[in-house]
């Protein structure tokens, strides 16, 4: 079989044509055809859909050399064969996210049954404490938008997008699918589940590996670990104690308290680069004219999305990152008095503006090389800018405001979404220098590829500070730490950003569990 991309035309009834005009062959030499990939081409004045398919076809050697043609690769995800280790005690997963939950599932395949520990509640249960602090309760610091069933994912788009080539992203979409997921994000280049979407994904996931004999500890936090000779032995929750030889960290990039108990306990880690910054919002309406033209009102191509990024001149870059269509600003903090905003959409899409977080890289020149400085620096602004806006209402500034340094009296055309209401302010009292700096250069960098983009009515909400995790647990080859037992996994490890990437490290430890022990009796 062989793979071919760039088929462009605008439905899937031209796509055979397309084929054999691309391949130059009669329509006989075309045996089959599936679409593997499908994406917007929007580069160019006349926007079409972009396929990569994978065809049988007579004497198909011969098209090998060809452009945008080639082997069809094998993608199947084959079981890991299990180590020779005894394994005395069932393996711990602590953190139910992305991470721990594709660690946890591909474990209880491979017979492993392990314990899942999550600090936080089942998703119920989450969904509302998570929308009385939404409509101005109290924040529960052990449950919330960063803490519970599903992770910080739960509560965002829900996008499935990687750059990743790793081959565990289709058994990663192919096990979502089989949980409930519209089988469409297996060809869609930019696939998306929203939040609404991951209720029942998350339910049918856990009743799939209990029915494997997984067992759940929610509203459990992990709170010490047991060394012995370098080696994990126990592990103390706020519950009950755990023997274990085998743990996989999967706590997510919020929790920090779990973090600092493990350099405590002498794990080695180190500051991350990582990125803040805030959310803009658009109507949906301007961001689908700006990027469709005349496809504007084709709901095939309908909401519309952007990703822009640049270097600034002091060589920071400024990106946007997890554009949500149709969606809305939330309140996203996990301690209390620190103000923190996310975005997300539900899997329609329908709401009525855009977001997209607008992010400027930080390191060590920022905030220092001390181990967690940058942890620090992360918790200070989110504390400066909850008293800049108070009770959890969102900083906002116009964008065209914040280039002037003015504090905006009132909005124009674009209402923000956010859900406990907002504080007017001067952003640029908010930032460093030299995150302003590169954020200026970036929005207007931004309206010349997107005329008003900036300088209409846009409006910033601050602060976008959890894209990312502070620090990295250091891990060697096999995926372990420098304590022997425990695999640092996912996003709040270092080694992760976003639900995708998660996910596939996730399978990655579990992998190495599986080959390093033999099944627990």
């Amino acid at each position: 079989m062989i793979r071919i991309t760039q088929i462009k035309c605008l439905c899937e009834e031209e796509i055979e044509a397309q084929i054999i005009k691309k391949l130059n062959i009669s329509k006989k030499d075309l045996l089959s055809w599936t679409i593997h990939r499908r994406s917007i081409d929007a580069r160019h004045q006349k926007i079409l859909f972009s396929y990569t398919v994978d065809a049988r076809v007579r004497k198909e050697k011969r098209f090998l050399k060809q452009k945008d043609v080639s082997l069809t690769p094998d993608e199947t995800y084959h079981p890991i064969k299990e180590g020779s280790r005894k394994l005395s005690y069932r393996p711990i997963v602590v953190g139910f996210g992305p991470a721990g939950m594709f660690a946890s599932l591909l474990l209880a395949r491979q017979g492993y049954r392990p314990i899942v520990i999550e600090r936080g509640s089942q998703i119920d249960i989450r969904k509302e404490k998570v929308q009385a602090f939404w409509q101005g309760e109290d924040l529960d610091e052990e449950c919330n938008v960063q803490f519970g069933q599903g992770g910080a994912g739960a509560f965002s788009d829900g996008k499935l997008t990687t750059r990743s080539k790793d081959a565990r992203a289709r058994k990663v979409l192919e096990e979502l699918v089989a949980m409930g997921a519209d089988p469409d994000i297996l060809i869609d280049a930019h696939p998306h589940i929203g939040t609404d979407g991951f209720v029942p994904i998350l339910k049918n996931l856990q009743k799939t590996i209990e029915d494997l004999g997984v067992s759940f500890y929610y509203d459990t936090c992990l709170k010490d670990l047991v060394l012995e000779d370098g080696k994990l032995k126990k592990v103390i929750t706020s519950k009950e104690e755990f023997f274990c030889e085998s743990l996989i960290l999967a706590t997510g990039h919020s929790a920090v308290d779990t973090v600092k108990m493990c350099a405590e306990k002498g794990m080695n880690i180190e500051n991350k680069p990582y990125a803040i910054g805030v959310r803009i919002e658009h109507k949906q309406k301007f961001i689908d004219q700006a990027i469709l033209h005349e496809r504007a009102q084709d709901q095939r191509f309908c909401p519309a999305r952007y990703q822009v990024s640049m270097t600034a001149s002091n060589q920071k870059g400024v990106y946007s990152f997890c554009m949500c269509p149709g969606g809305y600003v939330i309140p996203s903090s996990s301690q209390k008095e620190h103000l923190v905003i996310n975005g997300m959409s539900f899997s329609h899409r329908d709401g009525e503006n855009a977001n997209s977080a607008l992010l400027v890289q930080v390191n060590e020149k920022d905030y220092g090389s001390e181990l967690f400085a940058g942890l620090c620096y992360q918790e200070e602004i989110e504390k400066k800018a909850f008293a800049m806006a108070k009770d959890y209402r969102a900083c906002v500034q116009l964008a065209k405001d914040y280039l002037q340094g003015k504090v905006s009296r009132s909005f124009g055309t674009v209402k923000p979404t956010y859900y406990r209401g907002t504080t007017f302010v001067d952003l640029n009292t908010l930032f460093s220098k030299q995150v302003n700096d590169a954020l200026h250069e970036g929005l207007l960098y931004f309206e010349k590829r997107i005329p008003g983009f900036s300088l209409q009515d846009a409006v910033l909400s601050a602060v976008e500070s959890r894209s990312s995790s502070a620090v990295r647990i250091l891990r060697d080859e096999n995926l372990e730490s420098n304590i022997e037992g425990i695999y640092p996994c996912g996003e709040g490890s270092g080694y992760a950003g976003g639900i995708m990437t998660s996910a596939i490290d996730g399978l990655k430890c579990a992998e190495k569990v599986i080959e390093s022990f033999a099944k627990p009796l």
